[in-house]
């Protein structure tokens, strides 16, 4: 096997493509170029935190992003996309740094033993190159990473709570499986919608070929329909309600910049033509999931219920017009995630030595 190194996402573009399109990826090569893009367009944002790291970013003193990809006979094996932090850090894109719910390698699908030897040669490729230690930052524990570290001195740091809906048995497997509160509740605001006379309508919209398209002006207004709802919510919920942060949620996320993009969607609950709640993130075909790093209501509809009509008509959608069977609803453990049928699993910080020198 043999180890390259490129010094930006852009350089190792077919290489992430390749392990991307073919392998148990939980992130894209569109996410990840999307990490790259949002990263100059948040210098701003990073100089008003580290002036001295984002200025030695800019003038290209420092680079921020590495890729490593490991070949073999067949193509390739592992990539690894790292990105090094203010702290002098070296983590898995992204990490922190866009809160990204899902880091890892991109791995091709080969054997245990396979993969074992592609990530030997690439931990001894960065000991060779300086790099003393990387981090996991939301690190899927029981995944192919945490396997191979088993034979490797690593740290856990912390560990997060996260949560999956499944519904591999269709749509009438998924109705009868809803716990009895779900159904209860849905039964409830659908009740009172219909009662009030309210009407409502679901959408979705993606970049992989399901549902309407996200491209043009209209999904382009829709994306920002949306959003406002979204800095609602983290104005009341985190106190992010100044210019930054509304510029970076806007424009500057990672998110905000991949959605559209190659394998990106939105589902939008209406109420009486208004978005009572959506929402965006990725279709990931390797996983068979929709991945949802971002969801949001507007607090007032929060009588209808409508992030659990949303989810709930989201899986229904799904079971009917195409052949992913899981919502990932990432980070947090909210108790209306459970409610619907969804199952915990954890992620962590993850840290390993390399050996290599600092």
């Amino acid at each position: 096997m043999t180890v390259v190194r490129y010094d930006s996402i852009r350089a190792a573009e077919q290489c992430l493509r390749e392990a991307g399109g073919n392998g148990s990826a939980s992130q894209t090569y569109e996410v990840l170029r999307a990490v790259e893009r949002g990263f100059w367009r948040c210098l701003v944002y990073l100089a008003l935190r580290h002036f001295a790291y984002a200025l030695s970013c800019a003038f290209g003193i420092r680079r921020p992003f590495r890729v490593y990809a490991v070949r073999d006979e067949k193509g390739v094996v592992l990539c690894a996309p790292l990105h090094l932090g203010a702290d002098g850090v070296w983590s898995v894109v992204a990490g922190d740094f866009v809160e990204l719910d899902f880091v890892d390698f991109l791995y091709a699908r080969r054997g245990l033993p396979e993969l074992a030897k592609a990530f030997a040669a690439v931990m001894q490729r960065m000991r060779a190159d300086g790099i003393c230690s990387v981090t996991w930052r939301y690190l899927e524990t029981g995944g192919v990473t945490s396997e191979l570290l088993k034979c490797q001195p690593h740290e856990t740091t912390e560990t997060f709570a996260n949560v999956r809906v499944s519904f591999a048995g269709g749509a009438e497997r998924f109705d009868a499986t809803l716990p009895r509160n779900a159904r209860s509740v849905e039964r409830l605001a659908r009740n009172r919608l219909r009662r009030e006379g309210r009407s409502v309508s679901f959408s979705f919209r993606s970049s992989a070929g399901l549902g309407e398209g996200l491209s043009g002006r209209e999904p382009r207004r829709l994306l920002r329909e949306c959003r406002r709802v979204y800095l609602v919510r983290q104005k009341r919920r985190y106190g992010h309600g100044g210019w930054l942060a509304r510029l970076f949620f806007m424009h500057g996320c990672y998110i905000s910049l991949s959605v559209p993009g190659g394998s990106s969607f939105v589902a939008v609950l209406r109420v009486d033509g208004r978005v009572a709640a959506y929402m965006e993130g990725y279709v990931n075909m390797a996983r068979a999931a929709l991945e949802v790093p971002r969801i949001a209501i507007d607090d007032h509809f929060a009588r209808y219920s409508p992030g659990r009509l949303l989810i709930a008509e989201a899986a229904r959608w799904l079971c009917a017009n195409s052949r992913l069977r899981c919502i990932d609803l990432c980070r947090g453990d909210e108790r209306y995630k459970l409610d619907l049928g969804g199952t915990l699993y954890e992620t962590a910080t993850v840290r390993v030595g390399t050996g290599g020198a600092k």
